[in-house]
């Protein structure tokens, strides 16, 4: 008689709307002990419980664990409640109880599906079985959309759904989608950047932050909160990438800023970077701890530092841009008294050219003076873009026809299957001819649609699309420069291919993402849409 080592496998979680009751691992336990009763050949080895975990991802601890046991073979036996509970993604919940178990030997029960696959080994393929694993895969999709749909409309709606507030702030106890200042905190975040003003190097704040034993955000997070994580001897202490997190966080001007990141899909679930126009952003929408003029400057400091020649010498603003219009030579800068000027370098050597000053002050006032025309228009020929896509009924999301086609493949491979699974249904007449050709000809129509609609989009997709995230980058390096109020190298490095300039002292610039710009007046003109033609601003 066949000894049976039982592995009891549970599983909760709120991500795939299990808010019944009779999903409660305790009510779960409970059944399959009454069942367990009644079976006095089956004996418990251990119970599994993955509790707050999502059924489209196996990489769970007591799932995992779970895997070991049968391999080290601790248990041949694995019952859960019903199939939901093993997992919500269709793929892996069949390979894991027609490939995985049968290659270990292990006896696998659903009972509620009255799956048994010692018992009635055709019960694993039967077509409820995979009809079942479908359905808990469509369920697990949709309630990750709704879940998605509701979290955005909150970050629209300016609250804070962060499981822990930035450091230097935290959650409002009347209202946890609040954000509130954190007094000790805050100072830190104060000084931090006052330091960084008053001219010291991070490596010196990071040394004076760690001299007077002050605690690194997790750490001091992990105090007041149920925030928690494996502290070892790098988290004890500050360094470069946690001051930089601080530096460069905008939430401490007032604005709040999610969606930076997100997961694939309901069954991916790596974080990826989302594109910049993605980003939720509320203005104003708590009190700020640091200036914007104060965060901004900050910025420059650090992006000037981060192009330094050496410790003695640091790239002018427009170090590699000017140009003289005449004879094509770089400009050098030069300074005469108490004022600043560039001069074409073919006048100071060989005076083979005229003699084209001008001063660096002026100059940069010109410059970001055409620089915040030049953005007005990119984000007019951007509103021109989306009033077109709009108006003509363009689908120009590129990341969910790629994410539409991978759901497409999945189906027809679960169609592909059904099909399979009917004819040994048919064989072991578990269904009638007439069934058979009805199940048949539903999923052929099917599969017709999924491939009638895959072939759509890839055509789609093999078009020139304006809302890629390819085409959103270079709109958005000017859309993130709105309003301009200071001129930094960064800024004349991310927008300015060159800068020519005249003898009589006016200029020409010449932007960056020429190529995309006439692109863009392309798509705009094949749609009759009136907007200004050029790429070049000139004084």
């Amino acid at each position: 008689m066949i000894k049976w080592k039982v592995g009891v496998y549970l599983r909760l979680s709120s991500d795939d709307g299990d808010k019944m009751e009779s999903n409660s691992i305790t009510n779960q336990k409970n059944l399959i002990n009454l069942f367990l009763k009644k079976e006095k050949d089956l004996k418990i080895y251990d119970y599994y419980i993955d509790d707050g975990f999502t059924g489209t991802d196996f990489n769970r601890p007591d799932f995992q664990r779970l895997l070991n046991d049968i391999k080290e073979g601790k248990i041949n036996t694995v019952i859960v409640k019903d199939l939901s509970r093993f997992g919500r993604n269709y793929i892996e919940v069949g390979n894991y109880i027609e490939q995985v178990f049968p290659s270990y030997n292990v006896r696998f029960i659903a009972i509620n599906d009255n799956v048994d696959s010692y018992k009635d080994p055709k019960s694993i393929n039967n077509i409820i079985v995979p009809f079942k694993n479908l359905m808990n895969d469509e369920y697990a999709r949709d309630i990750s959309n709704k879940v998605r749909s509701v979290l955005n409309t909150k970050k629209a709606n300016g609250e804070f759904i962060g499981s822990v507030a930035p450091y230097g702030y935290k959650k409002n106890p009347r209202d946890k989608h609040k954000l509130i200042i954190d007094k000790y905190a805050s100072k830190i975040v104060k000084k931090i950047f006052k330091m960084i003003l008053n001219g010291k190097s991070k490596t010196e704040v990071i040394d004076e932050l760690n001299k007077f034993g002050i605690l690194p955000p997790r750490l001091y997070q992990m105090q007041d909160t149920d925030y928690n994580f494996k502290v070892t001897e790098k988290t004890k202490y500050w360094d470069s990438k946690k001051l930089d997190k601080i530096l460069k966080n905008q939430t401490y001007t007032g604005d709040l800023i999610q969606s930076k990141k997100r997961t694939i899909s309901h069954k991916i679930h790596k974080v990826v970077e989302n594109s910049f126009e993605d980003w939720i952003i509320i203005p104003n929408h708590h009190e700020a701890i640091i200036s914007r003029e104060d965060f901004n400057q900050v910025q420059d400091i650090i992006y000037d530092r981060d192009i330094k020649v050496n410790k003695n010498k640091e790239y002018d603003t427009f170090s590699g841009h000017l140009r003289c219009n005449d004879c094509g030579n770089s400009f050098t800068i030069k300074k005469i008294k108490k004022y600043e000027y560039y001069y074409c370098t073919s006048f100071l050597r060989e005076k083979s050219c005229t003699n084209h000053s001008i001063k660096k002050e002026k100059l940069k006032e010109m410059v970001l003076n055409l620089i915040n025309k030049q953005i007005e228009l990119v984000i007019d020929i951007d509103m021109d873009i989306d009033r077109v896509i709009s108006y003509n009924n363009i689908n120009y999301d590129e990341e969910i026809l790629e994410t539409r086609l991978l759901d497409i493949d999945n189906n027809i491979l679960k169609y592909e299957k059904l099909k399979e699974a009917i004819k040994d249904d048919l064989i072991c007449k578990f269904i009638t001819r007439e069934e058979y050709t009805e199940y048949e000809n539903e999923y052929n129509n099917c599969l017709k649609r999924l491939i009638r609609e895959k072939k759509e989009i890839s055509e789609k997709l093999k078009k020139i699309n304006f809302k890629s995230d390819k085409n959103k980058e270079w709109i958005n390096k000017f859309k993130e420069n709105y309003k301009l109020q200071h001129l930094s190298k960064k800024v004349v490095d991310e927008l300015i291919d060159d800068i020519y300039v005249y003898d009589n002292g006016n200029i020409k610039i010449v932007f960056k993402y020429e190529d995309e710009f006439f692109e863009a007046i392309d798509f705009l003109k094949k749609y009759n849409c009136d907007i200004i033609e050029k790429n070049c601003v000139n004084y």
